[in-house]
């Protein structure tokens, strides 16, 4: 079953259509970049699927329950983090996680102190639980406001620019916490950003909006191509006809080879070229970017 979906989903305010007959879903366990140019609607969309705002037409769900016909029981399986998490400063990190438990009514007593000490470890918080959040980073922060979107035990988890702000460590601590939430918990992210690079090492599903309109969704692979390696070899004579057996080869220059290969596959032929006299100077990875496959599809 699809953990999140829309279905021909129009939003119009007076004369102006903001979202346009949408369509699109999500499986358990995705992590789904969210794209589009500004003014594209990402962020009314956001808000259809939280519920903040009704579609004129059509309908969303979580885990198969209607947003627009059993709101309550629909978004008590989803998390959201829209633009940046807010806390009061003066508070700790852990009393403000326990008063947003109050907001789950699922949790009761002491299981809201039992559920707040466990998203707190699952962010790696644990140790500045008790610290005031203004003294806390951006990046601890964000993490602080995943933590809170966890505590109702989503099935899917909305982030609306998550690595605003943060510097390159922040980003991939962030990108290793949501590796490790969905490996461990199975929960399914909507992640909407223009950090194309960070997106692209980060989901395996899109969904790209233009005007309004859906104008491409798939796997990540689907519009990014298989990843690209170049292999510097030598002797490349020798090598080139070789590898033309068994892989597609996308182009040679020098005594480089590009070659479309997963990343599974690559000891494999390292092996088999190693065995037939062929020596490996280098290989490096050259997938095309995603950052380049959009704009060819914004321009289109």
């Amino acid at each position: 079953m699809n953990v999140l979906e829309a279905k021909n989903v129009t939003k119009r305010v007076g004369s102006r259509t903001l979202i346009d007959q949408m369509s699109f879903s999500i499986k358990k366990g995705q992590i789904c970049g969210f794209l589009g140019p500004n003014g594209a609607g990402k962020t009314t969309l956001i808000r259809l699927l939280t519920g903040l705002i009704h579609p004129t037409k059509g309908d969303l769900s979580i885990n198969g329950i209607s947003v627009t016909q059993n709101r309550t029981k629909a978004l008590m399986n989803i998390g959201a983090i829209v633009e940046s998490p807010i806390f009061f400063p003066y508070l700790t990190g852990r009393k403000a996680l326990l008063n947003l438990a109050r907001l789950h009514p699922q949790l009761k007593g002491a299981q809201r102190k039992s559920r707040v000490k466990e998203v707190l470890e699952k962010v790696g918080l644990s140790h500045a639980a008790d610290q005031k959040v203004g003294t806390y980073s951006l990046g601890m922060k964000q993490r602080l406001g995943i933590a809170q979107a966890l505590l109702g035990n989503p099935s899917v988890i909305i982030l609306d620019e998550p690595a605003n702000g943060l510097d390159p460590m922040g980003m991939r601590e962030l990108r290793s916490l949501i590796l490790k939430l969905r490996e461990e918990t199975g929960i399914s992210f909507f992640i909407s950003s223009h950090l194309l690079d960070e997106l692209q090492q980060l989901c395996d599903h899109l969904v790209v909006i233009k005007n309004g309109k859906l104008v491409w969704q798939g796997e990540m692979e689907s519009l990014s191509g298989k990843p690209l390696y170049a292999f510097t070899l030598t002797p490349i004579d020798k090598a080139a006809p070789f590898i033309k057996k068994h892989y597609p080869v996308d182009h040679i220059e020098g005594n480089q080879i590009y070659v479309e290969i997963h990343e599974e596959d690559l000891a494999i032929l390292n092996t088999h070229l190693i065995e037939n006299g062929i020596q490996i100077l280098s290989v490096e990875k050259k997938q095309k970017r995603l950052e380049d496959a959009f704009v060819e599809m914004m321009s289109s």
